[in-house]
Formats: C-alpha cells, sequence, structure tokens
C-alpha cells in the first residue's frame, strides 16, 4: 500500500532503487520499488547497529567481537553521531557490543534519543545484566530489547522482567547442530512465557562443529515449519546471514527486497573503537570522527563492504555472483 495509510509518524527515505517509508513506533516498513523511484539512491544506512563498548560480563566461545576492541564512546558523543545520522536519512539504531547494559548511562542515552531524535531505539542484550529498574527506565523510549538465549544463564528471568515492565521484546536464538534438538521445546517454552518475537541467528566463526550441515539445514527448515503451524502468533524470522540456504522461510525484514544480506547497503556496524563496518564479522574496518564520514566511507566502500567474507557463515559466500576478497580484504 502506498502511500503509508497513517503519514503521521512515518519517515520516508530513499533507497538504492526504492523509497522506503518506516513507522517508529512499530517497526513496521511500506516500499516503493515501481519505475518512478528506480533512480533513487540511498544517502545514508537503513541502520545501524552501534557497539556502545566492548566490556561484556560473559566470554562466550562464539562471539564474534574483536576482544581486544577498546571502548572509547561517551553518552554525549554517542548522541550527536547518531543524531546527525538521523538527519541524514538513517531509521534505526540498535545498541550491541559487547553488552550494552555494561556501558554507564544507556538508558539516559536512549531517554534523549526518543526524546530529541526520529530515530527508532533498539537493544540487544544477555540479559545477565537486567533489572526492574533498568527495564522501567528503557520502556518508555525504546522500540524494542532482543534477548539474547542462552543455556546456561537465567533468561527465563530476563525475559519476565522486560515483559513486566511493558518493553517489546523479543529473542534471539543462535542455532548450531547441538541446539537442534532441543529447539522446539525451547520455542514452545518462550512463547508459554509471553514471548511472541523468535529470531534465529546462524553462526558466524570458523568452528566448523557449529555450522549447520545440509541435512542438519533441511532438518532445521523442516522444524520451523512445524514451529510455524503449531504457533501461529509467534513471529518467526531468520538472520540475513542464512541467506537463501534455507527457501520458504521468512527472512529478517530488510529494507527492500533483494537477494542480499544488506550489510554495507542496508546496515553498517560502528565498533566500539570507532570504526565502521559492513556488519560484525567483516575483517575491513574504516576508522572515522564525524557522521560526515561515516556518510563518506558508506557511500566510497560499498562495493567493498558488498563483497563477501572469508566465513562460512557469510550468506554471500553462497551467492551466484560471489566474488574473490581482494588481497587486502582477506
Amino acid at each position: 500500500m502506498w502511500p503509508p495509510p497513517d503519514p503521521v509518524g512515518w519517515r520516508t527515505v530513499p533507497l538504492d532503487g526504492a523509497l522506503l517509508s518506516f513507522e517508529r513506533a512499530t517497526g513496521r516498513t511500506l516500499v516503493r520499488d515501481d519505475a518512478r523511484v528506480a533512480h533513487l539512491r540511498a544517502k545514508a544506512p537503513r541502520a545501524v547497529q552501534f557497539a556502545i563498548t566492548n566490556a561484556c560480563n560473559l566470554t562466550c566461545a562464539f562471539c564474534n567481537r574483536g576482544h581486544d576492541a577498546r571502548s572509547t564512546w561517551t553518552a554525549d558523543e554517542a548522541f550527536a553521531l547518531l543524531a546527525d545520522l538521523a538527519h541524514a536519512g538513517t531509521l534505526e539504531v540498535a545498541f550491541g557490543g559487547g553488552e550494552p547494559l555494561a556501558f554507564r548511562g544507556l538508558a539516559g542515552l536512549i531517554a534523549r534519543l526518543h526524546r530529541e531524535t526520529p530515530l527508532a531505539v533498539g537493544v540487544t542484550t544477555n540479559g545477565t545484566l537486567l533489572d526492574d529498574d533498568t527495564a522501567r527506565a528503557m520502556a518508555p523510549h525504546v522500540s524494542q530489547v532482543r534477548l539474547s538465549i542462552y543455556d546456561d544463564h537465567d533468561w527465563p528471568m530476563a525475559l519476565a522482567t522486560l515483559l513486566a515492565a511493558g518493553v517489546r521484546t523479543g529473542v534471539n536464538v543462535l542455532v548450531h547442530p547441538a541446539r537442534l534438538p532441543a529447539l522446539p521445546s525451547l520455542v514452545f517454552d518462550l512463547a508459554a512465557r509471553g514471548c511472541t518475537d523468535v529470531l534465529l541467528l546462524a553462526y558466524k566463526g570458523p568452528d566448523p562443529a557449529m555450522h549447520l550441515a545440509p541435512a542438519q539445514r533441511d532438518s532445521f527448515a523442516a522444524t520451523v515449519r512445524g514451529l510455524q503451524r503449531a504457533l501461529p502468533a509467534v513471529r518467526f524470522a531468520l538472520d540475513v546471514c542464512f541467506g537463501d540456504r534455507l527457501p520458504g522461510l521468512p527472512r529478517m525484514v530488510l529494507g527492500a527486497p533483494r537477494d542480499d544480506c544488506g550489510a554495507g547497503r542496508d546496515f553498517v556496524v560502528i565498533t566500539s573503537d570507532r570504526r565502521v563496518r559492513a556488519c560484525t564479522s567483516h575483517p575491513h574496518g574504516e576508522p572515522f570522527t564525524t557522521a560526515a564520514d561515516v556518510l563518506t566511507h558508506f557511500e566510497r566502500a560499498r562495493s567493498h563492504f558488498a563483497m563477501p567474507i572469508d566465513d562460512a557463515g557469510c550468506a554471500r559466500r553462497d551467492d551466484r555472483r560471489h566474488l574473490p576478497l581482494a588481497p587486502e580484504h582477506r
């Protein structure tokens, strides 16, 4: 439907060959991609994944953050950068890390962004540092909190805390061979506790035992289809890093429909040590100082950012348009 049925609360920005309208309060998107907008080009990344700190209270073996990266941001500096990117056309910021709740002043930063910019603000957290006061402080200002599920941590308490505070909450579940047998019971448990949004993440990393073999991918796809039928009230989506390996299953929504993960085109990553990357796993990061620098890198480096990375978890490795990495980016 175009234009949006109720333009109040919606922002409209150009994408490459399309026009996107976005509702901050709900995250709903409408995309127009006919001949009349084919000439358009994105002026800014639609979304920013912001590693506000590299500090974390956990030491997960599968974590792909750079453990040696410094944490250099203050709340005021992060606000200034994001306000400028919002002015240029960025619609969303998702705070991660590290563990974003380890960043002093996060709740105040979220509140200020909500009050003073048009950005939708999200947070991805392991939940172990969450308490009632923090959840209530975030609730009026955050568009969504995504809770990462770890078997050896008290995620039920964190989920209950978020839902009790009225926070729009989804969960992230890392899919690997050892998790497959227990995945249905985990999802049924989540649904029984009030969770209606499940994002299934692909493993990104060098450990071959963590990647799904083709037969395991088939089993996983059948499991998700069965869960969709059994739990129609739960929204399931696949991490963009699955690419087209699981056809017919819902992928995480991008800014425009296309056969690509969107890294470096639809979204970029801002690191704790002030670099801009295509995604958290991309080996090439450009240092920057200002939002103008980020936008310059976004424009100039999209051809580099669009290349696949040397990682079995990269969706672009399976693309028929696969291009080898240039030597300086290997």
